[in-house]
């Protein structure tokens, strides 16, 4: 599996276009942003269905370095929601969006645990923080 890691530095380093580059050095970080979890942001937001958006925002925003991760659970437009959103290998949450009224809704308000069944044996499939009740079947 391909995580978006770069070239090792080893395979560059004491090279000739290293060398003719005198000085000049390559960034330190990369394009991607590895190891951020954001099951705690997704469990808040699971939290606030009901409530006026404006104050749920405000409050998530304020914890957050960046504003990507709420949209990636929250559909800001009406062909973007999704019933069930994949944030890990075998993590899933509702679906979120903002509704007339500019309260937090799921997009499928009657999905639950007992309706979805995993993908494979070896891993332990969450819903909204729960392990999946069914198991899995080959058939």
């Amino acid at each position: 599996m391909s995580h978006g890691t770069g070239g090792e530095y080893r395979h560059e380093r004491n090279t000739k276009a290293q060398k003719a580059q005198q000085g000049v050095r390559g960034k330190m970080h990369g394009q991607k942003r590895h190891g951020l979890d954001y099951t705690p942001l997704y469990r808040f937001l699971q939290s606030r269905v009901g409530e006026d958006w404006d104050g749920v925002h405000a409050e998530a925003v304020a914890r957050l370095d960046r504003q990507d991760p709420i949209w990636h659970l929250v559909a800001r437009r009406k062909e973007d929601r999704k019933p069930l959103v994949r944030v890990g290998e075998s993590t899933y949450f509702s679906g979120l969006f903002v509704d007339g009224d500019n309260r937090l809704q799921r997009v499928d308000p009657t999905l639950n645990i007992e309706d979805l069944e995993p993908t494979c044996g070896c891993c332990t499939h969450t819903f909204n923080g729960q392990p999946y009740v069914r198991k899995f079947s080959e058939s």
